[in-house]
């Protein structure tokens, strides 16, 4: 499809969300990149919300309101965000998209879709990164490039038929990326209003566990002097209560971490915000100093760690692909619950290779060593793209709810629905009798 030069690239960026007081990151992050090459081009973000208790009217509204929006506004393309809890709607919602507007192209993205999403109402597929992706299927889009040197695509060649699957690239300077807050000329009527902000400080991770997706792309950092600025400017601009880093794993260089915090630290104390941050940690790395100087933080700012943990059981722990040096966790609780550090520690349960009364000695060990009154228990999503997922040799005893989408095991080798069911039970009833003490 060539746009004529008179007439200007009309794009909808569409995600159906379950909160509304959260800001679209990963749709900012592809528009404020595009845009720094496609100035011209007409790109709108807009996001629907669902019911977080699946409520059928409620959805369906949500649907019917974004159908409409479409049939106004006839774009040239729908780039469709996918996460969990929407990537089952994509297939139908491309269809009607279709009926509607046939002349509309529907683009799907994000980390949950893969190439057997391609239908006849669905013309592209990115996966991976998105911001390269995008920008360069604008470029086709303009008749600035072939469609099969737009990179991490999927789609189908209309003359043969044949799918096509594009080389990956992703950037690897975060520093190029535009700051996706940043309110500019096109954003007038931006929400600066929000009750959780999250960012990225990197991308990628040093570990490659087996149910994650963290580890797909390299592990790159954004400047100090880039979060520096960013931070700046969001406490200037935005009013938020929550923080959240989404870097997987946080401390993975500790003096980088702590520069980011005395940041956060500097602009609470300069603007007077009441700000709480949220980091994901790594139990292993964690040592005394580290405790000593969040301890420190904490008089300052309220920062809430989580500690990825999932299973105590080596067996467990290796088919996931996570060895867990067990020592070191169990020093790296005592030091928490010493320095007095806010913290949670997480399970997962219905992972392969678990069962229930190696979930149980999970969760006898927290009990044991953690400073918490609550088991924090995770029913095993398996992601589109993880190693869980593609690997045959680990996936053919899995069963989920939904086979083409992800979504909630239902069984494994090792355990039945019923098995699942009754661990979901259990934690319940444990986690009330904790609440009595």
């Amino acid at each position: 499809m060539k746009q004529e030069n008179n007439q200007s690239l009309k794009i909808l960026l569409l995600a159906f969300n379950l909160q509304e007081d959260v800001f679209p990151l990963g749709l900012s992050y592809l528009k404020t990149y595009a845009q720094k090459f496609h100035q011209d081009v007409n790109l709108t973000i807009k996001e629907f919300t669902l019911s977080s208790r699946a409520n059928y009217e409620t959805n369906k509204n949500a649907q019917l309101a974004a159908l409409s929006y479409i049939e106004l506004e006839q774009p040239d393309l729908v780039a469709f965000s996918c996460y969990i809890w929407s990537a089952d709607t994509a297939k139908d919602f491309a269809m009607a998209v279709k009926q509607l507007s046939p002349n509309t192209k529907v683009l799907l993205g994000g980390v949950e879709v893969t190439k057997e999403n391609l239908t006849d109402d669905i013309d592209y597929i990115i996966s991976g990164e998105g911001e390269i992706a995008f920008k360069e299927l604008i470029d086709h889009l303009k008749g600035q490039r072939e469609l099969e040197e737009v990179h991490n695509i999927t789609t189908r060649n209309k003359t043969t038929n044949k799918v096509i699957t594009t080389p990956k690239a992703q950037i690897q300077n975060l520093d190029e990326l535009p700051f996706p807050y940043i309110i500019g000329q096109n954003h007038q009527d931006q929400k600066n209003d929000y009750a959780v902000i999250r960012m990225e400080t990197a991308r990628g991770c040093l570990y490659s566990c087996n149910f994650c997706h963290y580890a797909k792309p390299d592990l790159r950092f954004f400047s100090i002097d880039y979060i520096k600025n960013s931070l700046t400017y969001l406490f200037d601009n935005y009013n938020f209560k929550y923080l959240t880093f989404l870097d997987a794993n946080f401390n993975t260089k500790k003096e980088r971490m702590f520069e980011i915090l005395n940041l956060i630290k500097d602009n609470i104390k300069r603007t007077s915000k009441q700000v709480a941050t949220h980091i994901e940690l790594r139990p292993e790395l964690i040592d005394k100093d580290t405790c000593i100087r969040l301890n420190e933080l904490g008089k300052h700012l309220t920062i809430d760690c989580e500690l990825g943990f999932q299973s105590s059981d080596s067996e467990v722990q290796k088919a996931a692909n996570r060895p867990t040096n067990m020592d070191k966790v169990k020093q790296a609780l005592s030091l928490l619950n010493q320095y007095h550090i806010r913290y949670k520690i997480d399970l997962m349960y219905g992972l392969p290779k678990d069962n229930f009364y190696k979930f149980l000695s999970s969760v006898r060990f927290i009990l044991s060593h953690a400073n918490q009154k609550k088991i924090v228990a995770h029913h095993y999503m398996q992601l589109n793209n993880t190693e869980f997922k593609t690997n045959p040799q680990h996936n053919k005893y899995i069963k989920r709810i939904n086979k083409n989408a992800s979504s909630m095991v239902i069984k494994t080798e090792q355990q039945t629905t019923t098995d699942l069911y009754l661990t979901k039970l259990f934690t319940d009833q444990l986690n009330n009798e904790l609440s009595l003490l």
